[in-house]
């Protein structure tokens, strides 16, 4: 563990501090002339001071964070992120992403700024414009009905998320029914299962898993949601194998080494914290995960926010010990402002905690690479934190 200091949180109100603008969407949006609504209530107030809620429940114990790593990006939304940023910067404004690039409210409300248009389906999109596909994937007819209406297209999927896809595609050439472990009605799943639908059953939960139907009990082979909770789908495939013995095994782990790498972060900082806050969207499966986690290894409370002005001040009511962390779609600037604000309620001392360290990389889409050679752009071709490549 290393000590960081945190700096004072500069106001006591619960509207975000301006930050200057940048090409990342790892820092404060681009400003285009038009204020920028991120996360901001829809009543402002003020903060309760320090001394305020001190009164209203002393703490005994001297106050800190327990700063969980890794946590936030992780190489498959910075690789989509930079492919969009890319992609503005080569093609101009506007650019289309079906569904959102990264489940984060911050880092869509920003490229939003910047001039890309996000649709739900391609239909909303002007035909020959260009289209990016999220990091979550999209089924073979997302792709066949770009190619109808001429799309220009960029396949901003994690190769993680491919990996599974093409798993999904071998074993229904194979003839075998493949029981997907996920969150019907996910972007990922979706597009999971709509590489073989017809031999694809989706697993929600333990209770579908001890319900489930099948025609052959041994031709069956299970596949999982990247970004699920390593717990509950190690339950969920104990309760398969129990009822099928022959259930076969993925070639390798599908949930993806992210979501188990703060899973593992958040369980080791969970028993000591009074409070845990995990900063990220309530549509971000892996953000949900981590808070659910928090509180099956033992922390007294957890809390998911989008944004420093969402954390309540009444939740440091009695708490020393607060436990920090986001989720993989989260830029670290939204955890600097909650450490930020964290300070000012007195929790100055942090202590990081690292349970792994993380250094793979993702080349950018083919497509875009492609673009940026022949612009003569090499001053990205890379996305992600680190230094191992993977194709």
């Amino acid at each position: 563990m290393g000590d960081m200091s945190a700096a004072p949180f500069a106001s006591v109100t619960t509207a975000p501090a301006a930050a200057p603008a940048g090409p990342s969407v790892g820092a404060a949006p681009q400003g285009s002339g038009r204020p920028v609504a991120v996360g901001m209530p829809q009543v402002p107030r003020t903060r309760r001071s320090r001394e305020e809620v001190e009164a209203a429940a002393p703490v005994a114990k001297e106050k800190s964070v327990l700063l969980a790593a890794p946590r936030g990006y992780c190489a498959g939304v910075d690789r989509a992120v930079v492919a969009v940023e890319k992609a503005l910067e080569v093609h101009g404004a506007p650019v289309y992403v079906r569904k959102e690039i990264v489940h984060n409210r911050h880092v869509v409300q920003t490229l939003e700024e910047r001039g890309v248009i996000f649709v739900q389906e391609l239909d909303e999109v002007p035909e020959g414009a260009l289209t990016v596909f999220s990091a979550h994937g999209v089924s073979p007819a997302v792709v066949n009905e770009a190619a109808e209406r001429n799309l220009q297209t960029i396949d901003a999927t994690c190769p993680l998320v491919t990996k599974v896809h093409r798993e999904a595609v071998r074993f229904a050439k194979q003839e075998k029914q493949i029981l997907l472990i996920g969150h019907e009605g996910h972007e990922e799943v979706e597009g999971t299962y709509g590489e073989a639908p017809e031999h694809t059953t989706i697993i929600n939960n333990p209770d579908e898993a001890r319900t489930v139907q099948v025609e052959d009990p041994d031709n069956l082979i299970w596949l999982s949601q990247t970004t699920l909770s390593v717990d509950e789908t190690l339950e969920i495939v104990s309760i398969l194998r129990e009822r099928f013995p022959n259930l076969q095994d993925p070639p390798s782990d599908d949930i993806c080494y992210a979501t188990s790498n703060r899973q593992a972060a958040i369980k080791m900082i969970s028993p000591q914290c009074d409070l845990v806050i995990v900063v990220g969207s309530a549509n971000s499966s892996n953000s949900v995960r981590l808070k659910e986690v928090a509180l099956e290894y033992g922390a007294a409370r957890a809390e998911r926010v989008d944004f420093a002005n969402q954390v309540d001040e009444s939740w440091f009511e009695g708490v020393a010990t607060v436990g920090l962390s986001s989720g993989a779609s989260v830029p670290e600037v939204l955890v600097r402002e909650v450490l930020d604000l964290l300070a000012q309620y007195g929790y100055e001392t942090v202590d990081e905690v690292v349970t792994a360290e993380e250094d793979i990389i993702f080349s950018l889409p083919k497509e875009l690479r492609a673009e940026l050679k022949r612009v003569g752009d090499h001053s990205r071709s890379l996305g992600g934190r680190g230094k191992t490549v993977k194709a």
